[in-house]
């Protein structure tokens, strides 16, 4: 299911909002990482022509940074993952009328020996599917997605077949558990989600 697909199609002005706001998350992303990389990792190391990374290279990420936050807000960007989280919340809940054909460990059965034996992600889905049909805990799903768009991950193509709601509680449980690495995470999903389906 490829969820921002079918909302632009439906809702051409808000899905705008979204993309546009995701493109934004995702270039801020990166440049924090880079920053980050830089300052806690490179100490001292000399380029070819004897400049200091951290003299030219760093406050260079930094202005583009700001420079790309100013434009943002000058085109009347919104800076507001909640909002764009909400709207993928609520039209997930709208469209998906089977949750079940998107899990991989949950069967729809309440089997505690079931739950045992395939462990977390079998619970993962369980509350993930109350999310969808029940509505659940709307307020946790919406922080989760929009955590999962702050990290730039809404156009991770290969979990088109999954939808965002849910990926967005792997990626929160998989965070919370090991750490919020994007590379780890994508090779979890792969590896230990993806193909350990009972």
């Amino acid at each position: 299911m490829n969820t921002i697909a079918e909302y632009i199609k439906q809702h051409p002005n808000t899905g705008k909002v979204i993309v546009y706001t995701e493109a934004y998350l995702q270039m801020r992303y990166t440049l924090i990482e880079q920053i980050a990389t830089i300052e806690n990792n490179i100490k001292d190391t000399l380029l070819s022509n004897d400049v200091d990374i951290r003299q030219k290279l760093l406050p260079s990420l930094k202005r583009t940074l700001r420079g790309l936050d100013k434009r943002f807000l000058r085109a009347g960007g919104m800076q507001d993952p909640v909002y764009c989280a909400r709207l993928i919340a609520e039209f997930e809940r709208e469209q998906i009328k089977e949750p079940l054909q998107y899990c991989r460990y949950y069967t729809g059965n309440d089997n505690k020996a079931e739950s045992e034996q395939i462990g977390v992600l079998y619970d993962y889905e369980r509350i993930w599917v109350q999310f969808i049909l029940k509505g659940g805990d709307e307020p946790n799903f919406v922080r989760m997605i929009a955590e999962y768009m702050g990290y730039g991950l809404m156009y991770f193509p290969e979990h088109w077949n999954t939808p965002i709601s849910l990926m967005a509680i792997l990626f929160n449980r998989f965070s919370h558990w090991e750490r919020a690495d994007i590379e780890s995470f994508k090779e979890w999903y792969f590896v230990r989600y993806n193909k350990n389906r009972l």
